[in-house]
């Protein structure tokens, strides 16, 4: 009787042996593919980070494959909507996930302005009763995402559009920049016309070398003249012999 009671405890405690890694390799599972493929949580917010459960993986701190341009360039008209394009720099690199928000280049503590429907994506408000913001519906591999955004009204100011960029649930890239986007009354000309500057001829002045040279008539007047002054010294004898 007392050898089956010790194979029961030996057994439980084999069981118990067996049941704590396993459960602990599922807690850390469940953690793993907490991914949020539906986009990002409204906590992201603030940090912009992805929020990917246990074990936490820092942000890459390598120049991003992905980057937001702005095709209208780094003016863009007071009211008018200015489209962005989240994108691959290479062909091989391609991301599953996006938060893309607009900040006043002098404070970056809010996001401003509203997005439109982006080409693969939804919209969420990061504050309150505003589209300000802008991210994935689905977690498939993407290359390019267009998307609209329209700045407050009135404004005139340059704003900075930050994007994080989810490649996969450890390699991410935070808060990419975009080129800054001035907001203007008119649109500056791409050449501005140069100030005429007048050019001033240096004045030469007379030399030996450079003296004016005489005219053909001054040359046929000096001829004759040296003609007659001849004539003028033959004896007369001479003169009659010529005749």
């Amino acid at each position: 009787m007392k050898d089956q009671l010790t194979s029961i405890d030996i057994n439980m405690l084999d069981n118990k042996k067996l049941t704590a890694p396993l459960f602990l390799l599922v807690v850390i599972s469940i953690g793993r593919i907490e991914a949020f493929p539906n986009g990002a949580p409204s906590s992201a917010c603030t940090t912009m980070s992805p929020v990917h459960g246990y074990p936490r993986f820092p942000p890459q701190v390598t120049p991003s494959p992905f980057q937001t341009e702005i095709p209208a360039g780094e003016y863009a008209l007071m009211d008018k909507a200015v489209r962005l394009e989240l994108r691959s720099q290479n062909e091989m690199s391609k991301f599953k996930g996006f938060l893309v928000m607009a900040f006043d280049k002098n404070n970056d503590a809010q996001p401003i302005g509203t997005f439109q429907l982006p080409s693969d994506g939804k919209l969420m408000n990061c504050t309150a009763d505003a589209l300000d913001a802008a991210t994935h519906t689905f977690n498939n591999e993407k290359q390019l995402v267009t998307v609209e955004w329209i700045p407050p009204m009135n404004y005139l100011g340059t704003v900075v559009f930050r994007t994080t960029y989810v490649q996969n649930v450890s390699t991410f890239w935070v808060k990419t920049e975009s080129i800054a986007v001035s907001f203007v009354a008119d649109i500056p000309t791409a050449n501005p016309s140069q100030p005429s500057v007048a050019v001033t001829q240096p004045t030469v002045a007379n030399t030996p070398n450079s003296a004016p040279h005489p005219s053909t008539g001054s040359f046929i007047w000096a001829g004759l003249m040296a003609a007659a002054t001849s004539l003028l010294l033959i004896p007369s004898r001479q003169i009659q012999l010529l005749a």
